[in-house]
């Protein structure tokens, strides 16, 4: 049978591409490497043997004494202080060429005294083979263990270590340049990556004698070269506490110099974090310019670890602050402040002034949404002679203007209120200029005061005008008549002690209250009468529990070792006149008092009784004792 045409065609191109395969495996084959990559090859095996062959020989090349000399000779380079190693140096060179150096001391000759300044127990530098070999090594990439670095800050602010080695030539040579700092070509050295392991840092104030310690340091400076910038990354113990550094500066050099340079980063513990970005100055006094951010969640026990005790810090829980800080000349200004304290947030702007030879003084401007002015007046409120000095008074002047829509004062709300706190030298004051007060008003004012003997001593004055006295007791908790009505008080008293409880009783001064129309609860002038009659004694609550409407009551006292002197008393009802006079011990709540129940005339012209009745008043507040002293008998119409 004939085979189809497209048969013998496929066929045939398989017979013919079988052949011409079979054509092409029988030809030699090429080589898969050119000349080219031969020649990289060979070039290659032979950098890597000559490699081997210089590790492997230059140990025999380089001498560890001059390895160990010259790292000497650079450390004492670099600080410009005499430096001693105790320690065998110890060389390897692989993975990389590196010198370790023990025990190490740098020491200061002073005046024919001698000054630690640092010990080191272990130092490695990795350095260069070639320059090695030539005696001429230069080190770099530092690692330090259990180093121990000690600094003497001066009073100008400036860090006492250096002398004359490279680091303190380049401080005093860098110039600032743009945005970084530049040095001389002699003044230029390489410092590369610096590890610390298990450090110590402490600083010396020689103008206040703190002395301040970082201990357990673990961390690692990347410094490349003087001239360029550096980065920190560290942790460190800072009085118990764990501190976590992450800062970096283009013009460290400036900064060491006590001169402005750029500066950013954070600083965060589990007390506190803050964050800034800007320029700073840590000559004097530390300026900075720029953005910062400060969050405490526990302020009381951030205070407490910072070593910064005031009265009245134990009720503020938390802070956080975020400001533009601007520096001008010997001013600090928080510009575009947000203040939280607590829940309450402020914003304003504040200006911390150093002046040359005086206490920092800061003043400003802070308006709150709501705040309470009891933790505030604790903590800022003068003090008098013999109590304790607190550090934050003593070491800062103060003249700020406070203002707030909702305010706490003990258990009272004020609104709209302004405050003024001042504390310059020896005088403190704090003001409040003005509030709404259970729609009244209230002012005040607690002061320093000076005596003729040069004594110390407190001035408080307090005026509420026009409030609803009913609610004020209520909010003070206070137990038995009270008078409920809308009036005025004004109280004045002196304190020549600190402010404690025994003080405020012992305080000596006036008091005046006033009140329009309202009603006495618990006192009943019918029953008292009646059981004055009757009884030689009997309690203001046996004499019954209606309240007494008043038409006005006036009332000046006079105070003093806890006791007010009531000189002239006077309430006015719609039928009769109660005057009042004697002495209420209120430290103790009780009294002994001398009353008067005169009926009006004009009710007496109406067939009422006018007889008055006296009755003495002792015992406890608030359910006294009444002893009737006089009484004409009632005529036959009562």
């Amino acid at each position: 049978m004939p085979r189809p045409a497209n048969s013998y065609i496929r066929v045939v191109m398989v017979t013919s591409g079988i052949g011409k395969l079979r054509e092409k495996l029988s030809r030699p084959l090429r080589p898969l490497w050119g000349w080219h990559s031969r020649r990289l090859l060979i070039g290659g095996l032979a950098a890597l043997c000559l490699f081997v062959l210089y590790q492997v020989i230059a140990p025999f090349l380089i001498s560890s004494t001059v390895v160990r000399e010259s790292m000497e000779r650079a450390v004492a380079e670099w600080t410009g202080h005499d430096v001693s190693i105790e320690g065998a140096p110890d060389i390897r060179f692989w993975p990389e060429p590196r010198i370790t150096l023990r025990d190490i001391t740098i020491r200061k000759q002073s005046e024919g005294t001698e000054r630690l300044l640092g010990r080191v127990s272990r130092l490695s530098a990795s350095f260069d083979l070639f320059e090695a070999v030539i005696g001429q090594p230069e080190f770099k990439d530092f690692r330090l263990t259990d180093p121990e670095i000690y600094f003497l800050r001066e009073a100008d602010g400036r860090l006492s270590w250096a002398n004359d080695g490279r680091l303190s030539r380049a401080v005093k040579d860098v110039r600032p340049e743009a945005n970084g700092q530049s040095l001389s070509v002699e003044d230029e050295a390489p410092i590369g990556n610096v590890s610390i392991s298990n450090g110590a840092f402490e600083i010396n104030d020689a103008a206040s004698g703190h002395v301040t310690r970082f201990s357990a340091i673990n961390g690692t400076l990347d410094w490349p070269w003087l001239s360029r910038g550096l980065g920190m990354k560290a942790e460190a113990l800072l009085n118990g506490r764990k501190v976590v550094f992450d800062v970096g500066s283009t013009q460290p050099l400036l900064l060491l110099s006590g001169r402005s340079g750029n500066l950013s980063g954070s600083v965060a513990s589990d007390l506190f974090i803050g964050r800034f970005s800007g320029v700073a100055n840590f000559a004097a006094h530390a300026f900075l310019s720029g953005d910062a951010e400060l969050s405490v969640p526990d302020l009381s026990a951030a205070i407490t670890w910072s070593g910064i005790s005031f009265s009245g810090a134990e009720r503020l829980k938390s802070l956080s602050l975020a400001a533009r800080l601007v520096t001008n000349e010997n001013a600090l200004r928080f510009e575009n402040l947000s203040l939280g304290l607590d829940n309450a947030k402020a914003t304003g702007i504040l200006d911390l002034l150093l002046p040359p030879g005086r206490l920092p003084r800061l003043t400003g401007t802070l308006a709150f949404d709501q705040v309470d002015f009891s933790a505030l007046l604790a903590a800022v409120a003068p003090r008098a002679a013999g109590d304790p000095p607190r550090k934050l008074r003593a070491g800062l002047e103060l003249d700020l203007r406070l203002s707030a829509q909702q305010a706490m004062l003990g258990p009272f709300q004020l609104s709209e209120a302004a405050v003024s706190v001042m504390n310059v030298g020896d005088q403190s004051r704090v003001d409040i200029l003005d509030s709404d007060f259970e729609t009244g008003r209230l002012t005040g004012r607690i002061a320093t005061t000076k005596n003729g003997s040069g004594g110390a001593g407190i001035a408080f004055r307090l005026a509420v005008q026009d409030a609803d006295f009913g609610t004020i007791f209520k909010h003070l908790a206070l137990a038995g008549p009270l008078p409920l009505a809308r009036g005025s008080l004004d109280l004045s008293l002196d304190i020549d002690r600190p402010l404690t409880t025994p003080a405020w009783r012992d305080a000596k001064g006036t008091i005046h209250f006033r009140t329009g129309q309202g009603t006495l609860s618990g006192v009943d002038l019918a029953g008292i009468r009646r059981l004055a009659g009757t009884r030689p004694y009997f309690t203001l609550g046996e004499a019954g529990g209606n309240d007494l409407p008043f038409d006005s009551i006036d009332i000046s006292a006079h105070l003093a070792n806890g006791s007010a002197d009531i000189r002239e008393g006077r309430m006015v009802t719609p039928g009769e006149t109660l005057s009042l006079s004697g002495v209420v011990p209120y430290a103790n709540n009780s009294m002994a008092l001398s009353a008067s129940i005169q009926p009006k005339v004009q009710d007496a012209a109406k067939g009422g009784s006018a007889a008055p009745l006296i009755v003495f008043v002792g015992g406890s507040w608030p359910d006294p004792v009444i002893w009737p002293v006089s009484q004409t008998p009632p005529d036959t119409l009562q």
